[in-house]
Order: structure tokens, then sequence, then C-alpha cells
């Protein structure tokens, strides 16, 4: 078979210009570019193995002249011919590059597409803008195509180029990582791909059923129905279909391959049970393994300076949603992101039990990587995150997992079982509903009473923006908790804590690490209980509901499995105050969580404000040195105002803050404010406040006095909280339902430190109100930088 394009040698300007001998003109393709040398920053994103989005291209013959012109693939017509002509020239074609023809021979149409290759197709000038490095522009100078590096087959086409930026250099995130951030060279690939010469049947995209949702407008659909058309992404499987085979990069070095190979593996299960025992591997890359070869599932090792996430991706037809290439980023900082966690809270070196302490911090990190390359290779596969898993039987792998420490009788650590092993139900649930074979040619029914079963065995599903951010308010997702209900997992979590710092010495680090290191180990075990925080706090105001079509009924009827498609595994969920019981179905809308439930996780983290639960114990303080000479604190670090040293008060600003940017959130305050005016036994905007208020400012009982810097630290949390409460009034957004019980808590407070016996009472009172009569006036200090606690 012929190759899809030609790369004629040069012979006048070897290595000067690269040329492109064209054979399919107005024939679509996918246009893709990736980075084989990258910037190497977590902040930007630009790493070795990044894969940008996929367009629609085609080249088209214009005289003397070749056009390559991108059309957007989100808008594709079907239907008769002349439907076709009518969307194809209602959107706005793009010609990205032009040029003359050189000489025709041997049925090619020879190019000189060195302009094509030297240019910003990743628009990496403007991600750099975006992210605040300045302004840079492609230096034609220092760009060059790279003709060696340079590839073609029958199916897809690399042609590479070494592309320069040059730029200020003055972003903090370029000259963290750059040689010469004023001169910024990566190496990009330009991938032109075949689409398949018979499409691959579809599978329409349903929002329960955990897959993404790709698709187009089809706007022959006018007048008959919905013009949006949502497909399942998926490999093509099945009778005459390859293997789906994701190579592992030999760089990744052992134990680690073997635990990525593991992991990935465990999906092999769920194609198993589908019928499928054959259809998908993960395997160790040879030595020629290439992971930018497009026909290739790559599993990249990648390298950053900072803390990163790792990505898995997928290539798709964009008229089946079939997906044709797929690459996983797995970052090899979080080997030691995993370990730091697994020594601070063992601290094992200098014990007399050492080698059995650092045995537990290696298997937590061997189980954290099986589990992250089960999780990225699952969005290569083509399905979301499930961020309400933890309530799950078993917590499936494309959850966030945070690790799992139990506490032992004579109240040790224990991190024996930090992670699940394998898949849990609803990842089978995935395969089945994204590869599962029908036998009778009606999928819909079989489609159907798969998802129904998953509902009656309490399989929810919420994804991402349902799950984390600031308009996230669904009360069973959360990222990174270690599962169960909220309020005894943070109970948990706050015991863990406890012994960790209460144990914390040098032996927390390497003894060949600058003890400067113990303030970052510190920080991680003082911040430990901040997920759990965000799943207590979920529950105010919170709500629940699911995904689904207008049309289907909430009543599950008994479900019937097709030939080949498996079942859903059945177990005991999560209980708690406010567990929802398996076999429950997903009913239109949403229901607020219940009113006690609510109250009860209000109550505990207004707990978290008082000084008992903020002061580091002494086994911190007295052990923590500032960085050394040559060393510096990064992000993962608290900040100080204490000069060169580990500053206590931001620490009590950072843990106060963990709750407050919580509960005070404008979008929980706004669904506070609407649940208790429709019930008014449900926490209402007031309650919130004079909770966190009669934990501060108006506990009547004394700090124990034993308590190191006890006053000062209760002192720190009542102005942090008073000067949040006093930001959040500043809000534009807030509506006057929030606003004005806010107020109205912010004005009983002052009258109250009016008439205090303490000067700071009464000068806190002055503030607010002066804030209440003239913000401007006012100067409030900044929320406290939480240093990141993602990805874990």
């Amino acid at each position: 078979m012929p190759d899809f394009l030609d790369l004629p040698t040069d012979t006048e300007r070897p290595g000067d210009r690269l040329l492109l001998g064209i054979r399919h003109f107005d024939e679509p393709f996918l246009l893709t570019v990736s980075l084989s040398q990258g910037l190497g920053s977590s902040e930007l994103w630009l790493d070795r193995g990044r894969a940008g989005k996929a367009r629609l291209a085609e080249f088209r013959r214009a005289g003397d002249r070749v056009l390559l012109v991108v059309r957007n693939k989100h808008f594709l017509t079907s239907g008769d011919a002349a439907a076709v002509r009518a969307g194809r020239e209602s959107f706005a074609l793009s010609v990205v590059w032009s040029g003359p023809v050189l000489l025709e021979e041997h049925g090619a149409v020879v190019v000189d597409a060195t302009g094509l290759v030297v240019a910003d197709h990743d628009q990496v000038a403007e991600h750099l803008h975006e992210h605040g490095q300045g302004d840079y522009t492609l230096d034609e100078r220092t760009s060059l195509p790279l003709v060696a590096d340079s590839r073609t087959g029958p199916e897809s086409v690399r042609l590479s180029a070494l592309v320069t930026f040059r730029g200020p250099g003055r972003g903090a995130a370029v000259r963290a990582v750059a040689a010469d951030p004023r001169a910024l060279t990566v190496v990009q690939q330009l991938n032109l791909i075949r689409l398949p010469a018979s499409p691959m049947p579809v599978r329409r995209f349903h929002p329960a059923a955990g897959g993404y949702g790709i698709g187009y407008a089809d706007h022959a659909h006018v007048g008959v129905r919905d013009t949006q058309v949502k497909l399942q992404p998926r490999f093509r499987v099945g009778p005459g279909a390859a293997p789906i085979v994701f190579q592992v990069d030999p760089a990744v070095p052992e134990p680690f391959r073997s635990a990525v190979v593991e992991g990935g593996n465990w999906w092999r299960e769920a194609f198993t049970r589908i019928g499928l025992p054959d259809a998908y591997r993960v395997e160790t890359g040879g030595a020629d393994f290439d992971p930018y070869d497009p026909e290739v599932n790559g599993v990249v090792w990648v390298h950053r300076a900072g803390r990163g996430w790792s990505l898995g991706q997928g290539l798709t037809d964009p008229r089946t949603g079939e997906i044709l290439h797929a690459r996983v980023r797995l970052g090899s900082q979080r080997v030691e992101q995993v370990r730091a966690l697994g020594e601070a809270l063992l601290a094992p070196y200098g014990r007399p039990d050492e080698a059995e302490r650092l045995a537990a911090v290696e298997e937590l990190v061997l189980a954290r990587l099986r589990q992250l390359a089960a999780h990225e290779i699952g969005h290569a596969l083509g399905f979301m995150h499930n961020f309400a898993s933890t309530r799950h039987p078993r917590p499936s792998v494309m959850d966030y997992p945070h690790a799992r420490i139990g506490v032992t009788e004579d109240g040790g650590l224990d991190l024996s079982a930090p992670y699940e092993r394998g898949l849990g139900p609803w990842d089978h649930v995935l395969v089945a509903h994204a590869y599962g074979r029908f036998t009778d040619g009606d999928e819909e029914p079989e489609l159907a009473a798969l998802r129904r079963e998953a509902a009656e065995a309490g399989l929810i599903h919420v994804a991402d923006a349902d799950a984390s951010g600031p308009g996230a308010a669904h009360a069973d997702a959360v990222p990174w908790v270690t599962g169960g209900d909220a309020p005894t997992a943070l109970a948990t979590m706050l015991r863990v804590r406890d012994i960790a710092l209460h144990g914390f010495s040098r032996g927390v680090l390497p003894p060949d690490r600058q003890t400067g290191e113990l303030e970052e180990r510190a920080t991680l075990l003082h911040l430990l209980h901040r997920h759990e925080v965000a799943a207590a706090a979920r529950l105010v105001g919170g709500v629940r509901y699911g995904y689904g079509l207008a049309g289907e009924s909430g009543a599950a009827e008994e479900p019937g499995i097709g030939s080949g498609v498996g079942t859903v595994e059945s177990g005991e969920r999560g209980a708690g105050p406010d567990a929802r019981p398996g076999g429950e179905t997903i009913e239109p809308g949403t229901r607020p969580v219940r009113a006690d439930a609510q109250h009860e996780a209000l109550t505990q983290l207004a707990d978290l404000l008082r000084a008992e639960r903020l002061a580091l114990p002494d086994a911190v303080l007295s052990t923590l040195t500032p960085p050394a000479i040559r060393y510096t604190r990064t992000e993962q670090y608290l900040d100080t105002d204490a000069g060169q040293v580990f500053d206590p008060f931001e620490a009590v600003r950072a843990a106060v803050t963990l709750v407050t940017e919580q509960l005070l959130e404008p979008a929980r305050l706004t669904r506070v404010a609407w649940q208790h005016a429709v019930d008014p036994d449900r926490p209402g905007v007031t309650d919130v406040v004079d909770a966190l208020l009669a934990a501060t400012w108006g506990r009547v009982d004394k700090v124990p006095p034993d308590l190191p810097g006890g006053a000062a630290v209760q002192h720190t949390a009542d102005w942090t909280l008073l000067n949040h409460l006093l930001t959040v009034l500043d809000d534009d957004a807030l509506r006057a339902s929030v606003r004005d019980p806010l107020r109205a808590a912010l004005h009983h407070l002052a009258a109250e430190l009016r008439v205090a016996d303490d000067e700071r009472r009464r000068a806190a009172a002055d503030l607010i109100g002066r804030h209440l009569t003239d913000p401007g006036s006012v100067r409030l200090d900044p929320l406290p930088r939480i240093p990141p606690g993602a990805p874990n």
C-alpha cells in the first residue's frame, strides 16, 4: 500500500527544506500537533508528549498552488449532495498554509512544505502570553524542519520541526526551566492521519454512562431532531479489529514500570467479561519504542519542574467517535509526591523498624502508580471521571483517590491498604456500555438496561464540573477523599493528622536531605484534612442529582442484559448520616441534603477554627529549620512573614482558610439562602456565620493554658475569619439574600465586641463598623495562599 504522502529527497537543499509529495486532494484527514521536546514546566503544560487538539483538514489544488484547508469538525452535515453542500458552504473555512507546486512526479504533486511545518500550530506563543510569561514570537532564523525525523506511512505522516520562540524571558515559569528564557526551543510534530475508509458504527453518547461525549452539529437534522450529535468515543473492537495495545515507555524505571503495566492491564478483566479477552493489553515498549508514532498507543514518561498532572487522551474520528490513536502522559514527579506523603506519615528514618516502614512507603508509591496508570489509560479508552465512586461498594479507577490511612490498636498509622487493587463495578459498566456487543442489532434497549442495573446497584456517576470548583454542589462527589460519609471520614483524617503531627521528627526525611525540607513535610501533614473538609462542606447547601435524558423514567425496571455485556457487581454502600441507599434510582431535579446532616457538618467544620485544632504541636515547632544555603522555599511551603524562619501565624491562617473558603464561597451561600427560605430547618446564611463566630470570637471557654501559643493561635483564627467575612461582603456578585444576613451578623458581632473588656475586640468592632459604613476606607488582608494539595 503506498504511503499517504511522499517525502521526496531534496537534492538541491538537503536538510534546509522539507519537500512533500501530495497524492490525495480534497480528501479529509486529521491534522494534529504534538511536542517531542517540551518545556518541562508543570505550570505551562507544554510537556514532552503533549498532544494538541485535532483539526479536520484537506489539501486542495488551486492552479499552480496547493492549499491546506481546515474545516470546523464541530459542523458536519449529512444527507444528499445538496444538503452536504449547504452545510459546507454555511461555515467559514480556514486556509492555514499555501505553497507553489515545484514539480509533479510519480503521481504526486511536490511542494516545499517548510513553511507548513515551521509554524506555531500549537499556539505556543499565545499559550505563554495567557500564562503570564510575556509576549513571544516565532523566530524563523532559529527554526528549521527536521527532515531526518519526519516519517511517512500508509495511514499517517509525521513532519517534525525545531521551533524557537523569542520573548522577554521574565516569566517565573520559563525562568525556572529554560536554559535561556529569552529563547524557548521545542520540537513540534505535525501529524497528518487518514480517516478510516470504512467508518465504524457509532454508539450514541449517554450522559449517565460515564463516557466522553464528543460530537458535532448536523444541520441536516433541522426540524427533524436535535442537530447536536453526541457520540461515545471508543476503539474499534471485535472481529477483524486489531487488539488495543498500549506500549509503556521503557524510560519508566523499575519497579515503577511493572506497576504501570500491571495497573493498565486491570482493564483486561472488563474486556474479558464482555467476551473480548484478547481485545486489550498493556505491555512494555521495545528498544525501538517511538512515543510519538501516531500509530502507537503510548504511555509516555514525562519529567517536569513542580507538582503536575498526568493525562490520557484519544484522537478520534469526528464522524463516528472511533479512537484512532491514544497517548498517556505520566508525570514522574508523582513518585516523589506520594513518597513524601508516606515518609511524612510514617517518619521511617532512624527507627528500629526502618526497613519495614520504608517498604510500606515504597508499596504506597507502587499502589498509586498502578491506580494512576489504570486511570489515565481509562481516559484514553474514552471514559470520564467519576468523583462519586467512593460511595460505591468499591471505588472506580476513574476517581481521584486519596491514600487510605488506618489507625492501629496501639495508635500507630497503617498504610497497608492505601488503594484498591483492580477495577470497581463502575469500571465494568464503562467498558460494557462503550465496547459491549449486542446480538439483536438494536443496542439501545440493552444499553438502557445496563444503565438501570447500575443505578439499582447504587453506582452513581458525577463528573468534573459537578464535583470540583467553586460551582460544584453535588454532595456525593468530591475528589481526593477516602470514602464513606464525609463527617466520619473527616474525623478519621483529623485523628491521623494528629498522630502524624505529634510523631513528627527528623525521621520524616531521608538522612541525606537538607533539614529545610522538614517544613514542607510538616505542611503536608498540617493540611492533610483539606479534601475531607471540602467533602463535609459540600453537605452544607448541598444537593444530589443525576444525569439522564428527559424521556427516561425514574422508575427502574427489571434489567435484562444482552449477550456479551456482563453484569454489574452490587454490595453494601457507604453508610452514614446522609448516605443514599443502594437501589435508589435517579429522579429528575435536585434534592437538598437533609437538614440534620447539614447542621452536623457545619458544627464539625466550625470546630476546626478552635485553637486546639489549629495549633501545631511542639514536636513540629521545635524541629523546623529554614532552608539551607543554596536551597529555597517552593510553592509546597507555607508563606512566611517571619523572615527566613517558619511562620506559625501563617500556618493558622492557612488552616482557617481551608474551612472558610469552603463555607463562605458565594455560590454555596446562595444555595444555603434558598434552601433555608424553602425549609427553615435547613441552615441559613445566618446559621453558617453564627457557627463560625461561635467557635472564634464568641467562644466562651478558655483556650487550654498548656497549648503552645494557644491564645495567639485563637486570636489569629478570629481575625482570619473576620477578614474573610468582610472580603466576601465586598463581592459585587453577592445577592441581597446573602448580603443582608451577612451584614446583619457582622452588625451584631460589632455590637457585642464594642462592650468587651478587651482592646483587640474593640478594635475589631471599629474595623467592622468602618467597613460597613465605607468599605473603601478599610484595607483588608489578602487571603492566605494555600500550598497546592493536588494531584496526590
